[in-house]
């Protein structure tokens, strides 16, 4: 069995503002080990939102958060599927950086940030000294060079995140606001 995961963080969103969004609130439980959906607060006012589905950052529910920050950078990972994926977007730029090992290539969609080429040439110039395969590591590489988050990496004891659950309230994502108290009440927002 492999490991898979995704996470979002996003540049100047609010822990309040994305449970709204998400139509979510924290939970009791509390995990050391990703479960379900999870939510941190990171420096440099980054918020980071993680899931324990792979594609939920990069093209879920998750992803939508991406549109209310002023930027944000995105990871998924199934090492079964093979694939990594980072996307993001800084200004009017968007791109997205795959890797599938099978492949035996990086595809880059977009204007990536410049870092990418350096990560690439590492990547290569190390692999000759490495029995895996450094190019998976790429989007991980990249997304951790725009926001200093990696899972994973660092002192467990100052990552520490908080696990979700739903409020059944629809989500206010997709049109912007909250639905109304009757719309609510009546399950029709």
């Amino acid at each position: 069995m492999g490991f898979s995961h995704s996470w979002i963080a996003v540049q100047g969103l609010t822990c309040e503002q994305a449970l709204d969004a998400l139509g979510m609130e924290v939970s009791d439980v509390q995990a050391d080990l990703l479960e379900g959906v999870a939510l941190l607060e990171w420096s440099d006012d980054w918020l980071v939102v993680l899931s324990e589905d792979d594609q939920d950052a990069t093209g879920g529910d998750l992803a939508e958060l991406g549109r209310l920050g002023r930027a944000y950078v995105a990871y998924g990972v199934d090492v079964d599927a093979p694939y990594s994926q980072a996307c993001g977007r800084e200004g009017r730029n968007d791109w997205v950086v795959t890797v599938k090992p099978d492949q035996g290539r990086v595809s880059v969609v977009g204007q990536p940030p410049a870092q990418l080429d350096s990560i690439i040439a590492a990547a290569r110039a190390g692999q000759a000294d490495s029995e895996i395969d450094l190019a998976f590591e790429i989007p991980a590489e990249l997304a951790e060079s725009i926001c200093g988050f990696r899972i994973g990496k660092g002192d467990p004891e100052t990552i520490r995140h908080v696990t979700l659950k739903s409020t059944g309230i629809p989500r206010s994502v997709q049109t912007g606001r909250r639905p109304g108290f009757f719309a609510r009440l009546f399950g029709r927002g």
